[in-house]
């Protein structure tokens, strides 16, 4: 049986991710918060899990240092491309 992962350790596995990604590709917080229009220290505090990132702020991080994110179904039971191109 897998262990579930709490909503709180979840958004803080995203978070890292992308500081992680951001820091490989040397984007600083500094760049982030120009493309973003988010302050330096709201970036710093978002990476540091100070706070969790709402949908909005979390994407346009994600987008700031060329991130996608893709969804997929663990039964494979839905084509999610169709589903993704339905919903567009």
């Amino acid at each position: 049986m897998k262990k579930q992962i709490t909503n709180e350790q979840q958004w803080k596995l995203l978070v890292l991710i992308l500081k992680k990604i951001s820091e490989e590709k040397g984007i600083s917080h500094q760049k982030i918060a120009d493309v973003t229009g988010l302050q330096r220290s709201n970036v710093t505090r978002m990476f540091g899990l100070k706070y969790s990132p709402n949908m909005k702020t979390f994407l346009m991080v994600a987008k700031a240092i060329n991130v996608n994110f893709f969804f997929e179904d663990k039964d494979s039971k839905m084509d999610l491309n169709k589903t993704f191109e339905a919903a567009m």
